[in-house]
């Protein structure tokens, strides 16, 4: 009877370390997994890619992302990159969650990692003394000019309803130009954004033909950072 008993302790031993050890393979593929899930979206979130438009028709758009060439139709996602409209003119894409307008030749640079908003944001000087920055407005694929001495950012019609903004909604005013009085609006941009830097709700002035050329970045947005001058670049850092 004690031999019996020795061996039912050994049975009921070996069944409750294979029990363990079972328990212990789950909870460390349970751990393995979420540390992946963990490890995948880390490398999402600081994951970039460059992306150039090569060729553009209705709904469809030859980009390069990453060195590969990809024919995107209307809502196809492609290394992240989702195509949400196009035409021989221009083209939506959806990139980490907001939707921005590039025209044929344009070549992007995106980051996911979240931006510190204490980081200086840096722009050189351009080969004709100016200080030039690609940025948006409401999302919209924007080339600014810093402009220290415009009180406002300044864009010229055709730019606005490239942008779909309904400038005449805004409110009327005259401004001088270089070739005279010309019609305008005032109007507010839900955001303007340049490197890191994005703001909301900001006045800017909109005018009736082809003035000014490029958007004018003024102080409607200037005076709501930091900058600062040093030699041939400008320093930039959104205000806490």
């Amino acid at each position: 009877m004690p031999g019996f008993a020795y061996f039912l302790w050994l049975n009921f031993t070996e069944i409750m370390k294979k029990k363990i050890m079972n328990n212990i393979s789950k909870k460390s593929v349970i751990v393995s997994l979420l540390f992946l899930i963990l490890i995948s979206s880390f490398a999402t979130l600081h994951a970039s890619h460059k992306i150039k438009v090569m060729a553009l028709f209705t709904n469809k758009a030859v980009l390069v992302v990453d060195g590969r060439q990809k024919l995107l139709k209307k809502g196809q996602t492609f290394q992240g990159v989702k195509l949400i409209s196009s035409d021989s003119n221009a083209v939506v894409l959806q990139l980490h969650g907001e939707k921005q307008t590039f025209k044929l030749g344009s070549e992007i640079s995106t980051g996911y990692k979240q931006a510190d908003p204490g980081k200086e944001l840096i722009v050189w000087k351009d080969i004709t003394d100016m200080f030039r920055i690609h940025g948006s407005i409401n999302n919209f694929s924007a080339r600014f000019l810093i402009d220290t001495g415009a009180s406002s950012i300044a864009l010229n019609s055709n730019t606005a309803k490239r942008i779909g903004l309904k400038y005449q909604q805004g409110t009327p005013m005259q401004a001088s130009t270089a070739s005279g009085i010309a019609k305008g609006y005032r109007v507010t941009l839900n955001k303007v954004k340049i490197g890191h830097i994005q703001l909301y709700n900001v006045e800017a002035i909109v005018l009736e033909g082809a003035f000014p050329t490029e958007v004018l970045l003024g102080q409607t947005f200037l005076s709501r950072i930091h900058m600062i001058r040093d030699g041939d670049k400008m320093k930039l850092r959104k205000k806490f």
